[in-house]
């Protein structure tokens, strides 16, 4: 086809919405941003976060303490005693 009758050859994209993360390796498996983008410039931006989530409030229920401290780590292995440290103050509360 001819470029003047091919109706998508003039169009121009104002913007471009794309995923980064989870999958990518600077987001850590636990933060997903939907981005609106013109050009190299961020137009809007959309975070999603606690993607490791696992439903661990249910896994713990009937564990102990030292059976259940272990789960903390997985919920965001790049600061995982902040995990580990809020779970064990809550308990001893």
């Amino acid at each position: 086809p001819r470029a003047d009758k091919d109706p998508v050859a003039h169009k121009k994209v104002s913007s471009l919405t794309i995923n980064f993360g989870p999958q990518h390796p600077a987001a850590h498996g636990v933060l997903r941003l939907v981005m609106e983008l013109s050009g190299e410039t961020v137009k809007k931006c959309d975070p999603h976060v606690g993607l490791l989530h696992r439903g661990t409030e249910k896994l713990i229920e009937y564990k102990t303490y030292l059976q259940a401290l272990p789960y903390f780590d997985r919920l965001d292995y790049v600061s995982m005693m902040c995990n580990e440290q809020a779970y064990s103050l809550a308990v001893e509360k």
